[in-house]
């Protein structure tokens, strides 16, 4: 088991609601090739075709990701539960990095 598997086993992460709000601008700044994770919400019906191919549209990661944070697309508490889930499974340093904060 990774250190960051443990680490998410044992510590008591905030909700990700709490996650989503804390960490907002240095997701923003951070997450690292953010396109899978448009995918799986739009997969998800996060995101409605319209609002996947604005992001997408976007030019930079940084851009892509404060349309996605600073929009209304993870107010409800399924989307940011997706969203967190998804973050710990595919970019866990990170969140193990930013919880560690």
């Amino acid at each position: 088991m990774s250190n960051c598997k443990k680490f998410f086993s044992v510590f008591s992460s905030p909700s990700a609601k709490e996650f989503v709000k804390k960490y907002r601008m240095q997701l923003i700044k951070r997450v690292a090739d953010p396109d899978p994770l448009f995918d799986l919400l739009l997969h998800k019906k996060v995101l409605s075709d319209h609002s996947y191919s604005e992001i997408k549209a976007l030019p930079t990661d940084e851009k892509k990701m404060s349309k996605l944070l600073m929009g209304p697309y993870l107010e409800a508490k399924p989307a940011c539960d997706i969203f967190y889930d998804f973050m710990k499974k595919e970019q866990p340093y990170l969140v193990f990095d930013l919880l560690q904060k």
